[in-house]
């Protein structure tokens, strides 16, 4: 016959019922025995202290006398100093507490039971700390069940990350090839245009030099033609001794005086000198040593009435410049040819009886300071230049995209030899930077770069530490992150930071200390972090 599926139901239920009121019965143990240990104190049996030293009758457990080494037979009072008292804490997480303790008049379990003895009036707490525990785990498990998923989406795009970087890296190392091909055919065609360029260049040069030097050269003439004037005081056409005798600066041996000998070893050993044989052999001698007659010391000019709104000074004295070059382009045009119109414009003076004043006349002779530019290129010389510079600039672009695609191959190799955990679920926070803002700094973390501290009212920044490694436990290595070799405080080590991660739904600088000085210690929430939930929990609990 078959059971009815109700009364099946309804024997499960009391079989149910039943088991739960025989696991809520407390297992009978000496004080301060955790359930675990029960085994070890059997009340019909005498007792062997935990660490094997001694055996004492069952009697002497928990009788306030201290009898094993390691406290095993007081775990209910507090009789040795070592030993530890289990508070069974129903309700709540059991825990031990040292034996110290028990009966001291301070409650430390939630259950009351280490002031069994003391008179104390404590209140049990375990059910409501039971109950604000479990509120706090289960925030704990919403928190970590929302992050477990996101830390899901982060390995994946960090794998879809990861695979499309080795892409575009396999794509830039074949771009880098080709760049390389084309800065070398580049380098070469450059190399190869600039040669006519320079041959044109230095022949363009050449020219431009051998015209200064001429130019030059009939300067100097000039030059010579025109002292030679103003040494010959009886314009007769030649330089005699008498008229380097005027010329004190020539003279050699110091005297201030020129002797006859003297001038005579000016003029090359002769009496006199023509105009050719003094620019020729006579002038290169004399030049750094002659004073120009002009180089006078130049006299206070009167002041000369101008209307008003001229200026009084600089117009007659712009008119007096033109005039100046005007009469040395005159002299320019050569030597002697000029004499008889000086001779006209003394006899004008003289017959006009009034002496013309020319202020300039005791000026120095204006000096053209300004170099010449060197003409433009011919059109043959500009186009080789032209051509060599687009090859230049065609040139320096494809180098210049040489060392883009070389920086980005450096950027993404670096990048895939970071270790981002077992799966890359931390690779999101690379080239990401998180601040938390304190009454007196502002720190900044950068996962896998640097931690660095900046004063919140303005001020450089301080190092903190760079990236070193993971630096968690054994097993699990990535709950920690090193960072070293951060500024050096004053007479102590480089700054560092250990960055302790905990699961969280958002990345997020929960806090930051000092516990050390120049040790910091930072708290960062990420849900790369968030891990699954084990089975590990309630392994504490041994008691119901």
């Amino acid at each position: 016959m078959a059971v009815p599926v109700s009364l099946l139901l309804a024997a499960r239920s009391l079989l149910l019922l039943a088991l739960s009121s025989a696991a809520a019965v407390e297992v009978k143990r000496p004080q301060g025995v955790s359930l675990s240990n029960r085994h070890f104190y059997d009340e019909y049996k005498p007792f062997t202290c935990l660490d094997g030293s001694k055996t004492i009758p069952f009697d002497e457990v928990n009788d306030d006398y201290c009898d094993c080494k390691d406290g095993s037979d007081e775990p209910g009072t507090s009789a040795c100093p070592n030993g530890s008292f289990h508070c069974t804490n129903a309700g709540h997480r059991p825990q031990y507490i040292p034996s110290s303790r028990v009966n001291d008049g301070i409650c430390d379990c939630c259950d009351t039971t280490d002031e069994y003895n003391s008179g104390s009036s404590c209140e049990n707490t375990c059910k409501e700390q039971g109950r604000k525990e479990k509120e706090t785990l289960q925030k704990m498990a919403e928190i970590a069940k929302e992050g477990l998923l996101l830390k899901q989406q982060l390995i994946e795009e960090a794998k879809r990350s990861r695979q499309d970087k080795q892409q575009a890296l396999t794509d830039l190392q074949k771009k880098k090839e080709t760049w390389e091909t084309n800065v070398e055919s580049l380098k070469a065609a450059k190399e190869e245009l600039e040669k006519p360029e320079l041959e044109a260049k230095e022949i363009h040069k050449k020219a431009w030099d051998e015209v200064q030097a001429a130019r030059k050269l009939e300067k100097e003439k000039a030059k010579a033609a025109e002292t030679f004037k103003e040494l010959d005081d009886d314009e007769d056409g030649f330089v005699s001794i008498s008229e380097i005798q005027t010329h004190p600066e020539l003279d050699s041996d110091g005297d201030g005086v020129v002797s006859e000998q003297e001038a005579e070893s000016v003029l090359g050993g002769v009496r006199q000198v023509d105009v050719s044989s003094f620019r020729d052999a006579i002038w290169a001698g004399i030049q750094d040593k002659y004073k120009s007659e002009a180089a006078v010391e130049i006299p206070t000019l009167p002041e000369i009435p101008a209307e008003e709104g001229e200026d009084s000074h600089s117009t007659p004295h712009r008119e007096e410049w033109k005039k100046d070059d005007r009469d040395e382009d005159d002299d320019d045009g050569g030597g002697e040819e000029h004499d008889d119109d000086g001779d006209e414009d003394e006899e004008e003076e003289e017959e006009g009886g009034e002496e013309h004043y020319k202020p300039n006349s005791y000026l120095p002779e204006k000096q053209d300071t300004g170099e010449e530019k060197m003409p433009a290129y011919d059109e043959e010389t500009q186009a080789l230049i032209d051509a060599a510079e687009n090859a230049r600039n065609a040139f320096s672009e494809a180098e210049k995209s040489l060392k883009e695609v070389e920086s980005l191959i450096g950027s993404i190799e670096k990048e895939l030899t970071i270790d981002f955990g077992a799966d890359g679920e931390f690779a999101y926070m690379f080239s990401q930077c998180y601040e938390m803002t304190t009454n007196e700094y502002v720190y900044r973390l950068c996962p896998f770069n640097k931690v660095v501290q900046k004063p919140k009212h303005g001020g450089s920044e301080t190092s903190l530490g760079l990236w070193g490694s993971w630096a968690g436990s054994e097993n699990n290595r990535f709950s920690a992150m090193k960072y070293e070799h951060g500024t050096g405080c004053w007479q102590g080590p480089s700054r560092s930071t250990l960055v302790k991660l905990s699961c969280g739904k958002e990345s997020a600088v929960l806090s930051t200390s000092e516990p050390s000085r120049c040790e910091y210690l930072m708290e960062f929430s990420t849900p790369a972090f968030c891990q699954e939930e084990s089975d590990e929990e309630g392994a504490d609990h041994d008691e119901l």
